[in-house]
């Protein structure tokens, strides 16, 4: 540093107030503003505080620039960014603004103020959305317009000077012990059938199930491998991605009648695919009939609800069963070692949404899973035909 650069004690700015250096017998003014940072020089350390106070004044009037263009426009902006940094969030976010574009959707964005996130949120209700939706819509809503202020687009996100709607406490819905196996054994010879005795033993998620392969699976020892879970994606191009959390990684001890359903299926898969003229080959369980990834929504909602109303059980949601198996595990075998078997990042989880027990091991889970679910189709024959 040349003599003309010499400095008196150098005092910490506040984040954001930007800095003033000595540099190579001048002074460095930097600025960051939406990730970057701009840099100028002045001559001397006074000229060089009147060019940040300017400099910070012109970022100022920037942040405060209304943004242009509608809500709409911002949430198609906002998704496509999200499809690809969060792509399993995606979806998520995606059907909840559908409900905020409705209301919403055509103001300015720059416009949008509490009072209009108010009245919509309150003509949602009145229209008969759910108190635990209508509070999804907010949150997605809130973290879409967040991300619009942070980006300077509007000033300040208009969700924090709204109330959230109250979240209606959670009650799973689950099948008695009675109806599970009424459903396993109306199951048993459908191609659900293997996927309904699995979902029922383990409390895996759907997409958990879908992306399994028989590399994961050790019929021997009688354990399951779960380390994958499928990403939905547009235009049948599905794959597997991380499980939901890290927590959801984790191996399992199944019961007898798990692994009769798996011995089933590997002959079903062995049979599809002699059959197949096409055959997509990820080494899938739980495979489509040209061995791709099974999405759990059209004919699979229509044969699901088939086979419950012909077991005489009510409808509920596919992901139910996992609900049914949490509350069976955690009356067998305790909160941690049903929190462990479900994936559970944290055992409060598990606590929260079914309950106290006793803990043992995962051989008395498994033990007590195949006494609770074993029903007369256990002794049926395997037919890799059906």
């Amino acid at each position: 540093m040349s003599a003309g650069a010499k400095s008196g004690p150098r005092t910490r700015r506040a984040r954001g107030e930007g800095s003033i250096i000595p540099y190579r017998g001048a002074w460095r003014v930097r600025v960051r503003w939406r990730g970057t940072e701009g840099t100028w020089f002045a001559s001397s350390h006074a000229a060089a505080v009147v060019l940040l106070r300017a400099k910070l004044r012109e970022r100022d009037e920037r942040r405060r620039k209304p943004g242009k263009g509608t809500v709409n426009q911002w949430f198609d902006e906002w998704l496509a960014q999200r499809a690809l940094a969060r792509p399993r969030t995606y979806p998520f976010y995606v059907q909840k603004l559908a409900h905020a574009r409705l209301k919403l959707g055509a103001l300015a964005l720059a416009d949008l103020t509490a009072y209009d996130i108010r009245i919509a949120l309150a003509a949602m209700a009145a229209e008969g959305l759910g108190a635990t939706m209508l509070h999804h819509v907010f949150k997605s809503l809130s973290t879409a317009l967040s991300s619009a202020a942070k980006e300077g687009r509007i000033a300040k996100n208009p969700c924090l000077d709204v109330d959230a709607p109250h979240r209606a406490d959670f009650e799973a819905k689950t099948l008695t012990v009675e109806q599970s196996r009424r459903l396993i054994d109306v199951a048993w010879d459908t191609r659900l059938g293997p996927l309904i005795v699995v979902a029922l033993s383990t409390g895996m998620r759907a997409g958990e199930l879908l992306a399994l392969t028989w590399d994961d699976v050790d019929l021997e020892r009688g354990l399951l491998t779960i380390n994958k879970s499928v990403q939905w994606r547009s235009g049948d191009n599905h794959r597997a991605g991380p499980t939901k959390t890290r927590s959801a990684r984790r191996t399992v001890r199944v019961d007898r009648l798990a692994l009769d359903a798996l011995e089933l299926q590997r002959q079903r898969v062995r049979h599809m695919r002699l059959l197949a003229r096409v055959w997509a080959d990820p080494n899938l369980v739980f495979p489509t009939q040209s061995g791709g990834y099974w999405i759990p929504s059209g004919a699979f909602i229509r044969e699901f609800r088939r086979l419950l109303a012909a077991a005489d059980c009510p409808r509920i949601r596919f992901h139910d069963l996992r609900h049914t198996a949490g509350l069976y595990l955690t009356r067998s075998v305790g909160i941690v070692v049903a929190s462990r078997m479900l994936g559970h990042a944290d055992p409060g989880i598990t606590a929260r949404l079914y309950g106290h027990a006793q803990t043992e091991d995962f051989s008395t889970a498994a033990r007590a899973m195949g006494e609770l679910l074993t029903p007369v189709a256990q002794g049926a024959a395997v037919n890799p035909l059906t």
